[in-house]
């Protein structure tokens, strides 16, 4: 049954103060690791401490597997170095590279001679491959057979080998004696295999792979896009070095999605839950795109005070009709912006477009701001009129709307494109970018469009 999350935090905070280990295990034995990492990240930092400083080793380090990055960090330093070596067996491999960062260089290298030798040599090993590629990403514990076994003989691998051996079984992997890989079969077709049929005879030699270099994203999507449980990664020579699994696929691609939503909104940094984020975390993340947007936001008020000198010199009072439909324009041409822009930048992650595709994408996004311009065009001219404005101004705000919707429209299909093409994440481009750029150069199209209708 899952522990009362309100009573395990007043439990926590309680044996925040409570000096005797012995008082502190038994109060929390019994309770889930998962749990007590979930308590952990509503207590305090100091309180946390205490309380896993307390704790045995193992307890302290299952209950930092299931921490938040940020959360870990937090603690990894203060803790004491039987817990984190504990902690830096039990990781995933991938995670155990990550903690590098957080550690001094000399501490992490003798944690590295604390941990089974095994380990140690495959840390080292993943290591050596580029950050954020699939090399540093994959697990080397696979199954392997060679294509002369039987299927008696791979089914007797499976049984006489530890459990911790390999991270799947429904995924065999057929290697020459120079560890090319050959082809691959599932568990299920062992199975249903007679027993001394030779692996040669059933394996499927067709074989998607991935480079230790290939990056990780990439990876990722290359197997959720064939929806396998399990893709080889091969080295420079072709010979195959580990596996990426489904449950690391999925955590890449969902905190690449999370952090292009994050972007979207004009907010930068990793994905992290919202609790595991301090105040000055929160503040680092949104504090550098809105001091942009708020510089960017300057432009607006250069047009306005351009256009409203040149009225002022002119002595004439139609620009004050033309500036109660501001808002609605520039508010018609940034919405519209964000929604080409968070439609294109979609379909760019999920590798459902690229930038081959720059001349259909314009095509069709013009096409439909067309439509739509014209529509609201129409209803804008109305409503103009139902303001009590003369045919003029109507007019001006009928053709503007249009205008600047197609030229929101192929600003915010553009940008991204062009972000891609210069190997930048598309994402940089966020919704309150475009339309903080729309409200400026819409204006200037608007009283560009009104100097030529009515003197203003």
């Amino acid at each position: 049954m899952r522990t009362d999350e309100k009573a395990l935090e007043e439990r926590l905070r309680s044996l925040a103060h409570v000096d005797d280990p012995v008082v502190v295990r038994q109060a929390l034995e019994g309770i889930r690791a998962e749990d007590l990492a979930e308590g952990f990240q509503r207590i305090d930092v100091d309180e946390s401490l205490h309380v896993l400083q307390r704790l045995d080793e193992e307890t302290a380090a299952d209950i930092l597997v299931e921490l938040p990055t940020e959360n870990a960090r937090r603690l990894i330093n203060e803790l004491p170095d039987a817990t984190v070596a504990h902690y830096l067996d039990i990781l995933p491999m991938d995670d155990a590279l990550e903690l590098r960062e957080e550690l001094d260089p000399e501490r992490f290298e003798a944690l590295l001679h604390v941990i089974p030798r095994e380990d140690a040599l495959e840390i080292r090993r993943l290591l050596s491959y580029p950050e954020e590629s699939a090399g540093q990403l994959m697990t080397e514990d696979f199954l392997a057979v060679g294509p002369d076994d039987s299927m008696l003989d791979v089914l007797e691998r499976i049984r006489t080998t530890p459990e911790e051996e390999y991270e799947t079984v429904n995924t065999i992997f057929v290697l020459d004696e120079h560890r090319h890989l050959l082809g691959l079969l599932s568990l299920k077709h062992v199975l249903r295999t007679p027993p001394m049929e030779l692996v040669r005879t059933v394996m499927k030699e067709d074989v998607i792979t991935v480079r230790t270099d290939t990056p990780e994203e990439e990876a990722a999507r290359t197997l959720a896009h064939y929806g396998f449980a399990a893709v080889p990664v091969l080295d420079d020579r072709g010979r195959m070095v580990g596996i990426l699994t489904a449950d690391d696929a999925q955590e890449i691609l969902e905190e690449a999605e999370t952090e292009d939503v994050l972007a979207l909104g004009a907010v930068t940094g990793d994905a992290e839950p919202y609790l595991s984020l301090g105040t000055l975390s929160l503040v680092k993340r949104r504090l550098p795109w809105l001091l942009v947007l708020f510089v960017a936001e300057f432009l607006t008020g250069f047009v306005l005070r351009r256009y409203t000198s040149l009225a002022e010199e002119g002595g004439r009072t139609t620009l004050a009709q033309l500036m109660l439909f501001v808002p609605l324009l520039i508010g018609a041409g940034g919405n519209a912006g964000s929604q080409v822009t968070t439609t294109i930048i979609r379909a760019l992650a999920l590798g459902e477009v690229g930038t081959r595709d720059a001349v259909l994408i314009w095509r069709r996004e013009m096409v439909v701001a067309l439509a739509i311009g014209a529509t609201l065009g129409t209803v804008g001219f109305g409503r103009a009129l139902m303001w009590g404005s003369d045919w003029r101004v109507s007019t001006v705000v009928g053709l503007s709307l249009p205008a600047i919707i197609l030229w929101a429209t192929f600003v915010a299909s553009a940008l991204p494109l062009v972000a891609k093409r210069l190997n930048l994440d598309p994402a940089v481009m966020s919704a309150p970018f475009i339309a903080t750029f729309v409200d400026a150069t819409g204006m200037i199209i608007f009283f560009e469009i009104a100097r030529r209708i009515t003197p203003f």
